[in-house]
């Protein structure tokens, strides 16, 4: 089984709260599912681009000739190929940074990642069984999470069927128990995690 983790923690491990709530959850799925791969997206390091039009004419040629092996196509192999994503990316402007918007345009592949029906409707074609969304937030998040519910979207048209998010709001906010908040958000990324292992061993 493979989990590929899409990390865009910008701060990086050693200083992101986000980071360490994915390392929370990948502990407690490999521990349910012995053996589990797991291939780590690093976007702080992949220097992946935006889609421009030359690289979106090159992109349609590859697809045309279903080069799935080129270097431009395999964020998008590596996603279409893994049982399950993992994507952690901490709240900024009222989503999430924009090395992930990136990695979206990149993962979105015609022939691989998805299809389009005689109708013109796109059709999945990810194999994934599930995705987990982590994140933090200095402040309140309430209804205004559209990073989440922008990453479901994505998620379900490329054809993974179930998402699970987990959130640590407001840990900026001074006067909170930001260690409270960080700890019940951990418990709920491991409980997470262990689900997840459990359904792909």
């Amino acid at each position: 089984m493979r989990l590929l983790f899409v990390n865009a923690c910008m701060r990086g491990p050693e200083v992101s709260r986000t980071h360490a709530l994915c390392r929370a959850f990948l502990e407690e799925a490999r521990k349910a599912c012995p053996g589990l791969e797991v291939q780590e997206h690093d976007l702080t390091r992949m220097n992946l681009q935006p889609v421009t039009a030359p690289v979106l004419r090159r992109k349609e040629a590859l697809c045309d000739a279903r080069r799935w092996d080129d270097p431009l196509l395999r964020p998008a192999y590596a996603f279409a190929h893994a049982d399950a994503v993992l994507i952690g990316a901490p709240y900024w402007d009222l989503s999430f940074p924009a090395a992930l918007k990136v990695w979206v345009e990149n993962v979105y592949v015609r022939n691989l990642t998805f299809r389009y029906t005689p109708a013109g409707e796109p059709v999945g074609l990810a194999r994934g069984r599930l995705a987990v969304y982590i994140s933090t937030a200095g402040s309140p998040v309430g209804e205004n999470d559209w990073g989440a519910g922008y990453m479901r979207a994505v998620l379900s048209l490329l054809g993974i069927p179930e998402f699970r998010s987990v959130c640590a709001e407001g840990i900026d906010i001074q006067g909170r128990d930001v260690e409270g908040i960080l700890r019940r958000a951990e418990a709920e990324a491991r409980a997470v995690g262990k689900a997840a292992g459990e359904k792909l061993r």
